[in-house]
């Protein structure tokens, strides 16, 4: 029992040892791949957010190219305007290091006055070729002899790209950005361009030059990553370099065909876990040797005495009596033992019940024996009998099934049949019919059964060769099987039937009428025809299409039509409706011209819609008087309108051509005609314009009540205002007009949200500050209100920033801005409201006051009130 006792306290030191060992190397690894899964998730992220950082900061500096681009400094084209504005901007921005102007020939101005060309650098054509912003790689700068980044922005009037606008900004602006995001001490961060070339890198010796592909390296992994960020791909690796094995994430720069890669020692995981091993193996062995000695005192040792009690009591467990005592230090071994005890006892009493009962056991089980075959012996005639009464049932079951389906078939037949069915003696009188004609029809069985089928079904149109057709098939006996003609219904309507006819004979083989049977085919047909009027026609204005226009072209190129003349029509200022007012609008005027041509021709001349905003006319055999009557028509019926319509202009811009007498060229018909229409646009472009923003200044004033009276208070205004700081005679003239039509761009904002009493909600109120877009570019559009269309975009910025569209600040915002919204605001809170009464002056100068610095300019605000009071 010795020997026993010391090896299972061996083996209890070698397991706890072992495995608390185990489990601290184990949680080692486990902690060592996670602080690794850790660092390569941290790196990852960083690099992620630092690409999306340098992107955003490229973007940025986009945006406020093309901001500059599309100043009317910078449009105008006036290089001394242009060369004082990149002066002033340089001053203000510090990111850049030179601003230059590019002409459409590549001519380039820098803000030091110096010239020259770039056409042959790729940004420039790229900006000429795409009409888009465009960030450049790092190049050597021409201007200042360093390496910069070029981000260039289109200059437009209208939709033509004229040149561009540009600036220069150090790579050292981008190398500090960079290496700000990276991971302090233990990392560095780097950018690669598409081709490879390393433009950001810790060591100045890799910087501008392909070493960052390292082909001089054995590393093929390293390769492979520099390889991937190349391709713009994302994710992490590790790789061996000559200072050691590293961690590299990689992520592409957005908006831009830049990687950028961030790297982290592995070495700086391992460091952190260096003494972890050692301080798991001491507490490890000191919790080992405390537990083994815990374990032999108070489990080891009261085990054995209990071993020794239970083979003692197991070799008198048939005796009467038992005094066999254990005594220990540990409760529940002691507890265990008096349990044994007890049920010693238990045992000796049920052997002796057991005893006493087996005898009447055995006998009972013999009687059950007994019984139990007699039940087999029932069960099998049983199951026999069950078995019988299963097969008929099933085959009851099986004939009922068939009996059903049967008849649901003939159910369903008679149900759902949706054809006319009649039958008709050789005199034409119906001797039957289905529920489905009468259904159809809504004749009563009364009217129809013994009646004549063509004086009840068949339309008076056709019921005379209705007849003849039936009496030449009793006499021929000859039917046609199949044939489609119409009949009517009680109210009259007509609906179009494919029939099936078939001959009944009597026993002498005599004709005793005929059976039919009818497909109402009334929906199809009319579908059909409505398929044939969409394939050419147009759906707005339901004139004829730019499909069927083309196929009479080419049906027309022949001498019977000569001379064939074309008038070729467009809608002008289409696209400022449909831009302003939105394209219901725009598609409501394409009605209203389509109706006004239509008024100038007969119903069987052909007029068609053969783009967005153009129409076209053919005439065939027409001489050049009468196509030069019908353009007078046209241009009369416009005229007419416009004279009772003054609220909204309708123009119209036209060109005709007539063909030769003898050969017919349609195709070059339509080209003279379509030059002619788009000489004549070109030449009136302006002026409708200019009519249109009049008509929607107009239509403002009569539907906005809001502004009775407030566009000649405002100028009052402003003009006060504008006196009062000494402004030029030019600019009061521009102050007038931004006065009078600052608010034009709420002819494009729904009546709804225009004149809601209440506070708007916050998707109403985003679509009530499109106005100042909208009133932008219907500026644009008419050259008279040109010079005012910037300060119509920024007439609700903030002196703090908080305004919109652009969320200017201070002076960045115009001048003519900054008196504007001083005005408006103490106009509007002057006046009456639906929702309130006008204040007072005193109150609304408070209100001006408590809102300096926030909302209007600090500086101005005093002395509009000295100015007014």
């Amino acid at each position: 029992m010795k020997q026993i006792k010391i090896h299972v306290t061996a083996f209890m030191i070698i397991a706890l040892t072992f495995g608390l060992g185990g489990l601290s190397f184990l949680a080692f690894f486990q902690t060592r791949d996670l602080l690794r899964t850790n660092l390569e998730a941290q790196i990852t992220s960083l690099t992620l957010s630092s690409s999306s950082e340098v992107g955003l900061w490229l973007n940025a500096h986009k945006s406020e190219l093309e901001i500059m681009a599309n100043t009317p400094y910078v449009e105008n084209g006036d290089k001394n305007a242009i060369l004082a504005y990149m002066n002033k901007e340089i001053e203000r921005n510090k990111d850049y290091e030179e601003f230059f102007y590019v002409d459409i020939e590549g001519n380039y101005l820098l803000n030091s006055g110096q010239r020259g060309s770039i056409i042959d650098r790729h940004y420039f054509q790229e900006v000429m070729a795409t009409g888009e912003s465009v960030v450049s790689d790092p190049l050597f700068s021409r201007g200042n002899s360093s390496h910069s980044i070029v981000v260039a922005a289109p200059i437009r009037i209208g939709n033509k790209v004229v040149g561009l606008l540009g600036g220069s900004i150090n790579l050292s602006e981008l190398i500090q950005l960079v290496s700000s995001k990276g991971v302090g001490e233990i990392g560095n961060t780097f950018i690669v361009q598409k081709d490879g070339l390393m433009i950001i890198h810790p060591k100045e010796d890799y910087i501008m030059s392909y070493n960052g592909r390292m082909y001089n390296r054995t590393s093929l992994d390293y390769r492979d990553t520099i390889k991937k960020m190349i391709r713009g791909e994302t994710g992490v690796t590790k790789n061996t370099f000559e200072d050691g094995d590293k961690y590299l994430a990689y992520a592409p720069v957005p908006g831009i065909e830049w990687s950028l890669g961030v790297t982290v020692p592995v070495t700086y995981v391992l460091n952190q876990l260096y003494y972890l091993p050692i301080y798991f193996i001491a507490i490890t062995s000191f919790l080992g040797i405390v537990m083994v000695v815990l374990m032999r005192r108070w489990l080891v040792h009261p085990l054995t005495e209990l071993t020794k009690f239970t083979a003692e009591l197991n070799d008198n467990i048939y005796e009467r009596e038992s005094n066999y005592q254990l005594e220990s230090p540990v409760i529940e071994v002691e507890a265990l033992a008096t349990n044994f005890r007890r049920m010693t006892a238990a045992l000796q009493e049920n052997f002796r019940k057991l005893e006493s009962s087996e005898v009447n056991l055995k006998q009972e089980i013999i009687e059950k024996m007994m019984v139990q075959k007699d039940l087999e012996c029932s069960y099998e005639e049983l199951e026999a009998v069950e078995e019988e009464l299963r097969s008929n049932y099933e085959k009851l079951q099986s004939k009922e099934k068939l009996h059903r389906e049967s008849e649901r078939r003939f159910r369903s037949m008679l149900e759902n049949v949706k054809l006319i069915t009649g039958i008709m003696d050789k005199d034409g009188r119906i001797i039957f019919c289905n529920d489905f004609i009468l259904g159809l029809t809504g004749f009563q069985r009364d009217e129809v059964v013994g009646h004549n089928f063509f004086d009840v079904f068949i339309p008076i149109g056709i019921r005379k060769s209705a007849n003849a057709w039936f009496r030449e098939v009793l006499e021929s006996k000859n039917i046609v099987v199949h044939n489609i003609y119409p009949i009517q219904t009680k109210n009259g309507n007509t609906r179009v039937v494919h029939w099936n006819h078939t001959l009944l004979f009597d026993s002498e083989g005599n004709i005793s009428g005929i059976a039919s049977i009818g497909e109402d085919i009334t929906e199809r047909k009319q579908f059909q025809e409505r398929l044939e009027h969409m394939s050419f026609h147009d759906a707005l204005t339901d004139l004829y299409n730019r499909a069927y226009f083309e196929e009479k072209i080419r049906l027309l190129g022949g001498q019977d039509f000569a001379p064939v003349g074309i008038i070729v029509c467009d809608v002008d200022g289409l696209k400022l409706v449909n831009d302003t007012l939105g394209h219901t609008t725009g598609d409501k005027l394409l009605g209203l011209t389509a109706g006004l041509i239509k008024k100038c021709f007969r119903e069987e001349d052909l007029i068609f819609r053969i783009g967005g905003d153009e129409f076209a006319i053919i005439l065939p055999k027409s001489e050049l008087s009468v196509v030069e009557q019908a353009c007078y028509r046209i241009r009369k019926v416009v005229e007419t309108y416009n004279m009772e319509n003054k609220e909204f202009p309708l123009s119209l811009s036209m060109g005709f051509a007539v063909s030769e007498k003898t050969i017919v060229n349609v195709d070059e018909v339509f080209r003279e005609a379509d030059d002619g229409m788009y000489r004549e646009k070109l030449h009136r472009s302006k002026s409708t314009r200019s009519a249109l923003v009049q008509a929607m200044m107009k239509a403002l004033e009569a539907r906005d009540f809001i502004t009775e009276g407030h566009a000649d208070r405002l100028q009052e205004l402003v003009i006060t205002l504008g006196q009062a700081l000494a402004l030029s005679e030019r600019t009061l003239a521009d102050l007038r007009l931004l006065a009078q039509f600052h608010d034009i761009g709420k002819v494009g904002i729904p009546d709804s949200i225009l004149f809601k009493p209440g506070r708007l909600t916050e998707e109403e109120f985003k679509e009530m500050q499109r106005h100042s877009e909208i009133g932008h570019r219907i500026a644009q559009s008419a050259p008279d209100l040109l010079p005012i269309a910037d300060c119509i975009l920024r007439h609700h910025e903030w002196w703090n920033g908080q305004g919109y569209p652009l969320g200017l600040k201070e002076d960045d915002i115009p001048l003519e801005c900054r008196i504007l919204a001083i005005a408006d605001a103490y106009d509007a809170m002057t006046s009456n409201r639906p929702y309130r009464k006008a204040l007072s002056q005193e109150q609304a100068f408070k209100e001006l006051i408590d809102n300096m610095g926030m909302q209007f300019d600090p500086d101005l605000v005093p002395i509009f009130i000295k100015a007014i009071r």
